[in-house]
C-alpha cells in the first residue's frame, strides 16, 4: 500500500514512501522533488543508504541539496551567463560570480505537484513550471520526475522536459550515499570513466579534457575513497580537500552500471546506470552543522559542467520541437 504520509496542498509538505516485497523503501517530498531516505535490508535490518535529515521539515532550509533535484541547469555555469541564438543571457547568481544549480530560487526550493492519478505503492511522479525568465533562462519549462521502485531493488528516475522557447536543461539528483557506513571514506568506487574535465579554482572547467590513466582519477578498478584522497599528491585534490570533478562516462551501453559504490562493512553495493553523459563525483567536503564532512559522496549523473560556454561539449539546449528525457536507475545489492 502507498503510503502518503501528508496530503495537503501544493505549497505545502508532502512525504510519500514507496515500498517493494524484499523489504526495501524509499521516502520521496515534494519540496525539491528530493530523496529523503533509501533504506535497504542489511542482514535482515532495514538500514539507511543516504545522508539526510529526521523530519522532511529540516529540509526547508537546507544549504547542501540533500537528495534534490537541481536545475533548471545542474552544476556550475559559469560568470552566470551563456549565448543562445545571439543574444547573451545574465542569470541570478549563488556561487560567488557563478550560477550554481539553477540559482538562489533553484528547483531544489521549491514545491513540486505530486500527480495523485498515478500514485502507487512503487512509483510516485512529481511535475513542476518554470516561467519564461525564471533566474534568467529562456522559455517556458515544464518538467516531472518519476521515482519508480521495483521488486529487484532498483530506484529509477527519470526526468522528462519540454519547452516552447529554447532553452538550457541539466537535471541531475544530489543524494549523498554512505550505504550505511559512518561517512563515505571506506567505500570503494569504481567508474567506467576514462577522462575528467579539467577545472580551476572556482570548479569551472577550463574547456580541456584530461585522460585518467596514471592519475589519481582512475576509478576504472575499484579504490577506496579514503585511500586515494588522503595518499594524493594531486594539486586539484588537495585544493578542493577531495573530490569535486566531472568525471566523463565511457560509451558504453545503458544496461551497463556506469558506477559502483561498495560497502565491505555492510556488504552492499549500489550500482548507477544512466544515460547521462557524465558524473560528477562529490566527496562532501563542504558538509557541515549537523553534518560532518565526508560524510556522504554524490554521483551525480548529468551533462558535462557548463556545456552552455563550452561549444566542444554535448549541448545543453533543449527546442520546443525535443523532448528531454534523462534516466538515472540506483540498484542495491547484497554481496554476501
Amino acid at each position: 500500500m502507498v503510503q502518503l504520509v501528508t496530503e495537503l496542498e501544493s505549497t505545502e509538505l508532502q512525504s510519500i514512501i514507496l515500498t517493494n516485497d524484499y523489504g526495501m523503501s524509499v521516502e520521496i517530498i515534494n519540496f525539491g522533488a528530493r530523496i529523503k531516505s533509501i533504506k535497504f535490508p542489511v542482514n535482515g535490518v532495514p538500514t539507511e543508504m543516504i545522508l539526510g535529515y529526521a523530519t522532511p521539515q529540516e529540509y526547508i532550509d537546507d544549504e547542501f541539496y540533500l537528495g534534490a533535484t537541481c536545475g533548471r541547469v545542474c552544476n556550475r555555469i559559469a560568470g552566470g551567463k551563456f549565448e543562445l541564438a545571439g543574444r547573451q543571457y545574465q542569470l541570478a547568481l549563488n556561487d560567488g560570480e557563478n550560477c550554481l544549480h539553477g540559482g538562489p530560487d533553484n528547483f531544489s526550493l521549491r514545491y513540486w505537484q505530486v500527480c495523485k492519478r498515478t500514485l502507487t505503492s512503487s512509483s510516485v511522479t512529481l511535475s513542476l513550471f518554470s516561467p519564461n525568465g525564471d533566474q534568467g533562462f529562456p522559455g517556458n519549462l515544464e518538467l516531472s520526475v518519476t521515482y519508480q521502485l521495483s521488486a529487484d531493488n532498483k530506484l529509477t528516475v527519470e526526468y522528462s522536459a519540454n519547452t516552447d522557447l529554447a532553452t538550457p536543461v541539466n537535471l541531475t539528483n544530489h543524494a549523498y550515499f554512505n550505504l550505511g557506513e559512518k561517512d563515505c571514506q571506506s567505500l570503494y568506487l569504481q567508474m567506467m570513466s576514462s577522462a575528467i574535465l579539467e577545472t580551476d579554482a572556482a570548479n569551472i572547467p577550463t574547456g580541456k579534457i584530461l585522460s585518467v590513466a596514471e592519475t589519481d582519477y582512475n576509478f576504472r578498478e575499484p579504490v577506496s575513497i579514503g585511500y586515494r584522497q588522503q595518499h594524493t599528491e594531486d594539486k586539484s585534490l588537495q585544493e578542493k580537500n577531495g573530490f569535486d570533478h566531472c568525471f566523463i562516462l565511457d560509451n558504453s551501453p545503458d544496461e551497463q552500471p556506469k558506477a559502483i559504490l561498495t560497502s565491505l562493512e555492510h556488504q552492499v553495493s549500489l550500482s548507477v546506470y544512466t544515460n547521462q553523459a557524465a558524473i560528477q563525483l562529490y566527496t562532501g567536503y563542504y558538509l557541515t552543522g549537523q553534518f560532518s564532512a565526508y560524510q556522504g559522496l554524490c554521483l551525480e549523473a548529468q551533462n558535462y559542467t557548463d556545456a552552455d560556454n563550452n561549444k566542444h561539449f554535448p549541448s545543453n539546449i533543449l527546442k520546443p520541437n525535443q523532448q528531454y528525457q534523462r534516466k538515472i536507475i540506483y540498484k542495491f545489492e547484497s554481496i554476501n
